[in-house]
């Protein structure tokens, strides 16, 4: 009974042996699974959007060309205040690039940073853009540009009512907002205004209504953004007597036509919103 049992283990571990070893086998014989695609797939990059603001009216994005030398091609023009994606890897920086443009036959390298607007790729020079920021616009007279959040370091420059700026996302001051704005004479970065001259959200739309009410040649066009208009109310009572002066009195010597270009990048909400845009579209069917 013994031998019986002892024979029986012997033959087991000898086909376990057996099995094991053609297992092996054909182990070695299966492919090799490719792990290093596979690594290569998890460790693509995935772009991080960062907010960005339009300092220029107008401004240029550009596409690069497909030619050898990769030159920067001007692709469409947007307005002040115009909200940007600026793509980012890190999650703390943009992607640029150095690359030339051609100006008047002249060429020309500039810094561009890689940004996404309605969807599509583009290319902006990077001192056209404040990073990290939101539109904003200045609601009182002769606004003073302040070099820190400081009273004491008031500059000579002064922003008029209506001006469009970028403001940045991340305020610490109760007093001052830090801001991004271009004048006709300089471009300022990362400068102060106070913030009860600083209008957003609703003041902003108001201004660009206002604007492309101004504009529109078209009675119809005139009636449906003056409506829209109506939808808003503001905090400042110097945007309030101009959305007055919008809804009360119509300029019937203007001779331009409005495009939804002419608009500062702001789109509206709401049915507002839907209000503005029926009108653009019954516009381009006619």
């Amino acid at each position: 009974m013994k031998k019986t049992f002892f024979s029986l283990a012997a033959f087991a571990g000898i086909a376990l042996l057996a099995l094991t070893s053609c297992n092996g086998k054909n182990k070695k014989e299966e492919p090799a699974p490719q792990v290093q695609d596979e690594a290569a797939v998890e460790q693509e990059p995935v772009p991080v959007f960062l907010n960005a603001v339009a300092l220029y009216s107008p401004g240029a994005l550009y596409k690069q060309d497909k030619d050898d030398e990769g030159l920067m091609v001007w692709n469409r023009q947007i307005n002040c205040g115009t909200v940007l994606e600026a793509f980012s890897y890190s999650g703390t920086g943009v992607e640029k690039k150095t690359a030339v443009r051609i100006v008047k036959e002249e060429r020309q390298e500039r810094s561009f940073v890689h940004v996404r607007y309605n969807g599509d790729d583009y290319w902006i020079q990077d001192i056209t853009i404040a990073l990290n920021a939101k539109p904003g616009v200045i609601t009182a007279d002769d606004t003073f540009i302040y070099k820190k959040a400081d009273i004491k370091s008031m500059s000579s420059t002064a922003l008029p009512f209506g001006t469009v700026v970028a403001v940045a996302e991340a305020q610490d001051d109760d007093k001052f907002a830090c801001i991004s704005v271009d004048t006709e004479k300089e471009t300022f970065h990362e400068v102060f205004v106070k913030k009860d001259s600083l209008g957003e959200g609703d003041d902003l739309t108001i201004l660009s209504l206002i604007a492309a009410i101004g504009e529109a040649q078209n009675e119809v066009l005139r009636n449906e953004l003056t409506e829209a208009l109506t939808y808003y109310s503001s905090a400042s009572e110097a945007v309030n007597e101009k959305k007055h002066e919008a809804i009360t009195k119509v300029d019937q010597k203007l001779d331009t036509w409005i495009v939804e270009e002419s608009l500062p990048g702001i789109f509206l909400q709401g049915e507002a919103g839907e209000a503005a845009a029926d009108a653009f579209a019954d516009l381009e069917e006619e």
